[in-house]
């Protein structure tokens, strides 16, 4: 989150900042030169002409979207103040146009909403991957629901090897936002890619034999499918049930709160120690092909070996391997086996063979 805000901070001072002025001061948008409101406008996550209707906390409000320029959304979080930034509160009823980087507005990324701002944007015509792509309305009673009543933390865990987990998972692209998030959940479910809306996942809607675990109190939906034009198909029915549903990445972008996909490869190249989910025994290979040579055996149970993802191709994943475990040993093993080489990493039909802790060691 520092990072994100450091780069947000960054990018606001580049473009909006008076030169020479002190980090409060902003220039005003709207005469900027047109190369660099269009930067400006493409490096944005979201760009809305908005009204504040209401306040969860001083630095989080409820909007009113009046006019959308990129990326839609029922909330805005202003950018807090410290020693290197100017931060500042919202106002019930405040009108401006806000620029959302790293999921926060920064007090320079607020501008009066003056004719010439909003003409300048609309000429843009910023619609990118988007464009196209329909974006429903909420529908007043989906609208109209605020938040479920907590339920019980009962998800689905990664580690069952009967478990079919897909092709990735989806979850709030902020960390601070993936504590109990299904209880805020709204998202538009379509029958395909070019059919109509199916249903509105709504709080409380979800179950949790939906969602697996993928942190700690750290829940995701199961992408089944993934298309290269960024359709979606993500189980909402259990995985017994046939209830599954089409989403497009857009309509993710203007969920609440704001979702992301990731790939399973994404995932587990960053959260090793991994393991295999079937306890068998596996073999490490000098390439990535069922025909190259063994190069070492991996023991069944995944307490004797530990697995440090290097590399994925296709199938395939170019794997470290300590036998015994080196990672979450304590103390270390003294002779520990290390070999460098080739694994199988999922398959068609369980999504998926390698896992890893969620909870850490």
């Amino acid at each position: 989150m520092i990072l994100r805000i450091g780069a947000a901070a960054a990018l606001l001072a580049g473009a909006l900042f008076t030169p020479g002025a002190i980090a409060c001061s902003c220039a005003d948008v709207s005469r900027a030169a047109p190369a660099r409101l269009a930067d400006f406008v493409a490096r944005a996550e979201r760009v809305v002409h908005a009204r504040v209707v209401g306040l969860v906390s001083p630095h989080e409000a409820r909007i009113d979207v009046i006019e959308s320029f990129k990326g839609t959304g029922e909330r805005l979080e202003a950018l807090r103040g410290n020693d290197a930034n100017c931060g500042f509160t919202f106002a019930s009823g405040e009108e401006r146009v806000y620029f959302v980087f790293g999921g926060v507005v920064n007090l320079c990324g607020r501008a009066a909403p003056a004719p010439e701002l909003l003409a300048r944007l609309r000429k843009l015509g910023v619609a990118g991957a988007c464009e196209g792509i329909v974006s429903p309305p909420r529908p007043p009673a989906v609208a109209a629901i605020e938040e479920a009543e907590p339920s019980p933390y009962e998800p689905l865990l990664g580690a069952d090897a009967e478990l079919a987990l897909g092709v990735g998972h989806i979850r709030p692209a902020r960390e601070e936002e993936r504590d109990d998030w299904p209880r805020r959940l709204k998202l538009p479910l379509f029958e395909s890619p070019e059919g109509p809306v199916k249903l509105w996942l709504t709080p409380g809607s979800v179950g949790g034999d939906v969602l697996v675990e993928t942190g700690y109190e750290t829940a995701s939906f199961i992408v089944l499918q993934a298309r290269p034009n960024g359709w979606l198909q993500i189980r909402f029915g259990g995985p017994l049930a046939s209830g599954a549903g089409w989403v497009h990445r857009c309509h993710l972008d203007a969920a609440t709160p704001r979702l992301e996909y990731q790939p399973w490869e994404n995932l587990l190249r960053d959260s090793g120690p991994l393991f295999f989910r079937a306890w068998a025994p596996r073999v490490l290979r000098k390439a990535p092909s069922a025909e190259a040579p063994v190069l070492a055996t991996i023991p069944a149970d995944p307490n004797l070996y530990g697995l440090q993802p290097l590399q994925f191709r296709g199938d395939w994943a170019r794997v470290r391997v300590s036998v015994p475990s080196s990672f979450c040993a304590d103390p270390k093993p003294a002779r520990a086996r290390v070999h460098e080489g080739w694994v199988r990493w999922r398959g068609p039909k369980l999504g998926p063979a390698l896992w890893y802790y969620t909870r850490g060691c």
